[in-house]
């Protein structure tokens, strides 16, 4: 079975900050337990990135334990050098660039950025590269991640682009990882 996640932000004590209504003291045990209870041995999850902000002692042995592939497709803030150097170690295949699934034979696009993030301006040309990306591969659904939630209700904008998306960060998803049975395909 594969699973599908993002923006975990791991050890990013700010992020407390930014998302007060959904992360709380203690996030990054309640998604290691989330996600070891439906992770097998024969599942591959994808991380949509905005993985880790910092390591801490024993994190790298937690997350190793986690049974099942996993995969990194890079956001924004698993760029830095210092992170780059270490997130081998964490995962079995990372991708600086989107890839395409075949799920229920649909195709699935996965990425960090939405097509159209309607809370920033920041990273429009991603956007526009996911967007036309989309449409050259014939995919229907985008599964990103980057947009927290926040309280005035805005998430993304991809709708208004024509792109079906489904936003996988922990925020929207109880802090677990999104199976592809539960995907949107119809």
């Amino acid at each position: 079975m594969r699973f599908f996640t993002s923006d975990t932000h791991f050890f990013h004590e700010n992020i407390l900050r930014l998302c007060p209504e959904k992360r709380k003291e203690g996030f990054e045990e309640l998604i290691l337990n989330n996600f070891a209870a439906v992770l097998s041995h024969s599942s591959t999850l994808y991380h949509l990135g905005d993985f880790l902000w910092e390591e801490r002692e024993g994190f790298l042995e937690a997350w190793r334990a986690l049974p099942g592939r996993k995969v990194l497709v890079l956001g924004n803030h698993d760029r830095k050098p210092s992170r780059l150097s270490r997130l081998d170690l964490y995962f079995d295949e990372i991708y600086d660039s989107p890839l395409t699934v075949e799920v229920k034979g649909k195709k699935v696009l996965l990425y960090h950025f939405p097509s159209k993030d309607l809370r920033t301006y920041r990273f429009k040309g991603l956007q526009r590269f996911i967007t036309r990306k989309y449409f050259e591969e014939g995919a229907s659904l985008l599964l990103h991640g980057h947009v927290h939630y926040n309280v005035f209700g805005v998430f993304c904008g991809c709708h208004l682009n024509g792109v079906k998306c489904l936003n996988v960060n922990v925020e929207f998803t109880g802090f677990k990882p999104v199976s592809e049975e539960e995907l949107p395909l119809w």
